[in-house]
């Protein structure tokens, strides 16, 4: 019984991961950035690595921890916007015991 609520659980946390909004950073505003994640909860953002910049990026942004349960913790990290080329975000982390596992 445990291995099908598991398997319920992770199949619903797939599906709703593949409908998930996806915008370019650049193409928004820092302000727009932060209005779409107040309407939508998460999003998806490309961006390009902050240590390769020829490399695009993907990750999801949220708005509060609860979006991170089961995911880590919620941590502050920045992505480059139209108009700010450091917007503070929020995203979910692995916590490793020696803070956010965050390499891009």
């Amino acid at each position: 019984m445990k291995k099908i609520i598991l398997l319920a659980a992770i199949g619903l946390f797939s599906t709703s991961a593949v409908a998930m909004p996806r915008y370019d950073s650049q193409s928004l505003t820092c302000s727009s950035v932060h209005d779409k994640l107040a309407q939508e909860g998460s999003i998806v953002l490309r961006h390009p690595s902050h240590i390769h910049p020829d490399m695009m990026m993907y990750d999801r942004y949220v708005t509060n921890s609860v979006a991170c349960i089961g995911q880590g913790a919620m941590a502050g990290v920045s992505v480059p916007t139209k108009d700010d080329p450091n917007c503070k975000v929020k995203t979910c982390v692995f916590a490793t015991g020696k803070g956010p596992n965050k390499n891009h």
